[in-house]
């Protein structure tokens, strides 16, 4: 008799070893009748020391992509931590621990700090803190179980099944993280958290009765679940990133680079499916070009990004600020009417003249001429962008640092 035993877990726990009877052949013969005729293949018939070694293979290969992403990445830290946890998992279901080491407490422990390694790197993932009390306390609670229930002399099927539960439990609470962080998000999310709480299943699946399932049908799934699971995470979780980076690409698209603002193009995608009426206002900073001459053009980018800074604060929910070029800013008022939309630029236009702004020491005064008009709708922004900047014209050739309305 030969002890067998699998992980079954993406960077996690894994079953205890379970005792397969002929397994050392390579070959379930069982007695079931689904293995009286062998020219049929059946999955009683799958050879468990392959569906071993091919175990490895795939978390060696999943490690070994995601070290290789970290080393292009240095700054990525989950990628490293997604790559130890499959490489340390490749090393034991090779044969370290569960194979031929029956009820040896370093099995739990194995693999425990694997999927400790994994969680965290979601975590970080997600940008969020790497660990949590709450996951200190998964991570003791397989070993544990294995040491308690050794301590307190209970028979090898007896430890084998409380630390078989300790470790599903394990897999299911990083599920329910992921999951609980999927809703309105991507649904690759999804992916992972159904293919970590399918892990989760599958290791109890030893524990249930010969009459359910045949023998050794439990370790040949709990291969099959880690085979497929393995794939299925690491490409759910690089296609999320991909995702994530054409998300991030898209918007730096429509945003202006120096101030973080929309540009034309973001403010036309923002507001061209608005509906009723909407104020525009646009302005521009007095005499900027003296702030370039008198202090240097670093300092006028530090003006235009405080400027642009102060004005979001003002702006009202749902409202937009865009950077048309230079120091000229374009912002919308989706609802508002002319004497808002008068208001709210007379605000602004206060606001930003009662403080100086800032840089190596020195106070620059700056001040902005601003011009409003109103739109019809979002077709008709465009067109109301032409009539505000008319009225700002007229500010600007009056003095400047005053609202216009056209």
């Amino acid at each position: 008799m030969e002890t067998i035993g699998s992980r079954a877990a993406y960077g996690g726990t894994g079953s205890r070893c379970w005792r397969i009877e002929g397994a050392s052949k390579g070959t379930i013969h069982s007695g079931h009748p689904l293995s009286a005729n062998r020219n049929r293949p059946t999955l009683m018939s799958l050879s468990i020391p392959t569906l071993q070694f091919t175990d490895s293979v795939v978390f060696l290969t999943c490690g070994v992509v995601f070290v290789s992403c970290w080393l292009l990445h240095r700054e990525r830290l989950y990628h490293l931590l997604f790559g130890l946890s499959f490489l340390l998992c490749a090393s034991m279901s090779i044969g370290f621990v569960d194979f031929g080491r029956y009820g040896s407490v370093w099995s739990p422990l194995g693999w425990s700090t694997a999927g400790m390694l994994f969680w965290v790197g979601l975590r970080l993932f997600d940008q969020r803190r790497a660990m949590t009390t709450f996951m200190m306390v998964m991570a003791v609670v397989p070993v544990a179980t294995h040491v308690l229930l050794d301590l307190a002399t209970f028979d090898e099927e007896a430890v084998n099944t409380g630390s078989t539960i300790a470790y599903a439990i394990h897999e299911a609470a990083m599920a329910v993280y992921v999951l609980s962080m999927s809703r309105g998000r991507s649904p690759i999310r999804k992916v992972i958290g159904l293919s970590l709480l399918a892990i989760s299943i599958a290791l109890c699946l030893p524990l249930l009765s010969s009459a359910i399932l045949p023998p050794n049908v439990p370790v040949i799934l709990i291969f099959v679940v880690d085979h497929v699971s393995s794939i299925l995470l690491t490409t759910a979780i690089l296609a999320l990133e991909a995702d994530r980076a054409n998300l991030a690409l898209a918007r730096q698209a429509l945003r202006d680079p120096l101030t973080q603002v929309l540009n034309r193009a973001g403010l036309v995608a923002q507001t061209q499916h608005v509906t009723g009426r909407a104020g525009v206002v646009v302005v521009d900073l007095d005499h900027f070009k003296r702030v370039n001459d008198g202090h240097g053009h670093t300092a006028g980018d530090h003006v235009l990004g405080t400027f642009a800074r102060r004005a979001e604060l003002l702006l009202p929910f749902g409202a937009h600020i865009a950077r048309f070029g230079g120091e000229e800013f374009v912002l919308v008022l989706p609802g508002a009417g002319r004497a808002e939309t008068a208001v709210f630029a007379e605000r602004l236009r206060r606001s930003i003249g009662a403080k100086p702004i800032g840089w190596n020491g020195a106070q620059i005064q700056i001040s902005v001429s601003v011009g409003v008009a109103i739109a019809l709708g979002g077709p008709d922004i465009p067109a109301a962008v032409d009539r505000a900047d008319k009225a700002l014209y007229v500010a600007k050739t009056n003095g400047r640092n005053q609202v216009r309305v056209a």
